[in-house]
C-alpha cells in the first residue's frame, strides 16, 4: 500500500471511530432520557405558561423530557380523560386536577403517595411548602397531591363605571344587596353596560360554595358523604341566587362575561383571583380596574381555596423519580414565579416570595393580586362529593344554578327535590358523620 493509500484508510478508519462514537453516545443518551407525560386543564389559562415551565425544566433537566397530552377543557374533564385512559392504556404520568377532583382518583388508587419523596430531599417544610398547603393536596391522611396555583373567590371592579354611577372605591358596598344596588346604576349609564355578573358555572359549583361558605355552612362532609346545603347557609346561598336574577343580574357564562369585562362593558364581576394576570394585561390603560375581597362574609364564614394541584400516576419508578422532579419545578421557586406573573393564581411555595427576584417584590407593583392572598385567612379546602357519581353530582348542581340565576327556577322548586337527587346519587355504602 502506498503511502497515499495508507493516509485514505487511516482516515477512512478514524471516520468510522467517530460515527461509531457518535452513535453510542446517542445511544446512551437515548437510553438514558426519560419522557414524562402530563396532561393538563383549561388552555385558555394555563398553556403558554406549561409550554414555558417544560421549557424552563427541560434546560435545567435534559435528561428528562415533557410531553403534553391534549389538554382537557376543564377540571372536570381532565379527571374523565384520566379515567378514560385506565382503559385505554395511555394514563399521563403526571396529570394537573382541580383541588376537589383529587377524591375521585384516589377512590380509585391512581394517585401516588408523595410523602417518600419529599422526606428523601428533606421534607415538604425544607422545600418550601406550608403545612397548610400540602394538606390541601392530602387525603385520609396522605399527599397525593402538591398545590400548582391557588385561588380565592373575589370581585372584579370597572372603577370608572363605578365613579360615573356617582359611587367610588372609598365606599364599595361589603354586601350583595349594595353591590346589586350599584349594579343597576351602572346599568343605566350611557350605553347600558352590563352592571354585575357572577360566574355561576366556573369551575362546577365553586362559587356557588363561596356563597354558603361565606354563611358557615357547606356543600357537603369531609368525607363527601353528605348533604349539608339543606341548611340555613345553604338556603341562603340559592336564594341570593334567585335574588341576583330579579334584581338585574347579568345572566352570561364565565366565557362570556371575562371579555365583556375586560373591553369595559361590565362593571363587576364576581369569580376567581386566576385571571387577574390576564385582566391587567388585556386591559392596559383603557379603564382602571381593581379587585376587592369576597362580600357578605359572616363572623363564622370562609372561602374556598379553588386552583390546580399535580398528581403522579405512573407505576413505573423511574418515571415516578422524572415526574417527582419534575412536579419540585413546577411547584417550585421557578414554576411559581411564572405561574403567579401569568395568572393571577397565588403561590404553593413560600420560597420565591421570600425571594425579592423573583415574587419578593412583585406584589408591590401588581396590588390586584394581593387581594386573594390576604383572603387565605379564611381560606377553606375546596369540598368534593364521594363516589362514582361525584363529577354527576356537580352537574345536577349546576343545572339548577343556571335555573336560578336565568329566571326559569325558583328556590322553591329546587328545594328539596334537589338534597333528595343528591342523596340518590351518593355511595350506599358511605360512611356519615365524618
Amino acid at each position: 500500500m502506498n503511502p497515499f493509500e495508507k493516509e485514505k484508510a487511516m482516515r477512512l478508519l478514524s471516520t468510522i471511530a467517530t460515527s461509531i462514537i457518535c452513535f453510542s453516545m446517542l445511544s446512551l443518551q437515548a437510553e438514558a432520557e426519560t419522557e414524562i407525560s402530563v396532561l393538563y386543564p383549561i388552555p385558555s389559562t394555563f398553556s403558554k405558561l406549561q409550554e414555558e415551565i417544560a421549557g424552563k425544566f427541560m434546560e435545567a433537566h435534559p435528561d428528562i423530557k415533557i410531553k403534553f397530552q391534549a389538554p382537557a377543557e376543564n377540571y372536570a374533564q381532565a379527571v374523565q380523560q384520566i379515567l378514560r385512559s385506565t382503559l385505554t392504556k395511555d394514563t399521563p404520568d403526571v396529570a394537573y386536577i382541580g383541588l376537589d377532583m383529587l377524591r375521585a382518583l384516589v377512590e380509585r388508587d391512581l394517585p401516588v403517595d408523595l410523602e417518600p419523596f419529599a422526606e428523601a430531599d428533606g421534607g415538604f417544610d425544607k422545600l418550601g411548602y406550608m403545612a397548610t398547603v400540602v394538606s390541601l393536596g392530602q387525603m385520609n391522611g396522605t399527599t397525593y397531591a402538591l398545590p400548582f396555583a391557588i385561588s380565592t373567590p373575589i370581585l372584579y371592579v370597572n372603577e370608572d363605571l363605578v365613579t360615573a354611577a356617582g359611587s367610588s372605591m372609598d365606599d364599595f358596598p361589603t354586601t350583595w344587596d349594595g353591590i346589586l344596588t350599584l349594579g343597576k346604576k351602572i346599568k343605566a349609564l350611557p350605553g347600558a353596560p352590563g352592571g354585575f355578573s357572577f360566574q355561576w358555572d366556573s369551575s362546577g359549583n365553586w362559587l356557588v360554595q363561596a356563597l354558603i361558605n361565606s354563611q358557615g355552612g357547606h356543600m357537603t362532609s369531609e368525607n363527601g358523604c353528605e348533604v349539608l346545603f339543606d341548611s340555613k347557609a345553604g338556603t341562603w346561598a340559592f336564594s341570593m341566587l334567585e335574588k341576583f336574577h330579579a334584581e338585574g343580574m347579568e345572566y352570561l357564562t364565565y366565557k362570556q362575561n371575562r371579555p365583556a369585562f375586560d373591553a369595559g362593558k361590565m362593571g363587576i364581576v364576581a369569580g376567581s383571583t386566576a385571571y387577574v394576570a390576564q385582566a391587567d394585561t388585556i386591559i392596559g390603560d383603557k379603564f382602571t380596574f381593581r379587585t376587592m375581597p369576597w362580600p357578605d362574609v359572616a363572623k363564622d364564614g370562609r372561602v374556598p381555596t379553588g386552583g390546580a394541584s399535580a398528581v403522579i400516576l405512573t407505576r413505573d419508578k423511574k418515571k415516578q423519580q422524572a415526574a417527582w422532579e419534575y412536579l419540585k419545578f413546577a411547584t417550585g421557586p421557578v414554576g411559581q414565579t411564572l405561574m403567579v406573573s401569568q395568572t393571577g393564581y397565588g403561590p404553593s411555595n413560600r420560597l420565591p416570595v421570600d425571594e425579592p427576584t423573583m415574587l419578593g417584590n412583585y406584589y408591590e407593583g401588581h396590588p390586584n393580586q394581593l387581594t386573594s392572598v390576604n383572603q387565605m385567612a379564611i381560606a377553606q379546602p375546596w369540598e368534593s362529593w364521594a363516589g362514582a357519581n361525584g363529577i354527576k353530582i356537580k352537574d345536577v348542581i349546576n343545572n339548577k344554578v343556571e335555573g336560578l340565576v336565568s329566571g326559569s327556577l325558583k328556590v322553591s322548586d329546587v328545594f328539596p327535590k334537589l338534597t333528595q337527587e343528591v342523596r340518590g346519587l351518593l355511595p350506599t355504602n358511605c360512611p356519615v358523620g365524618n
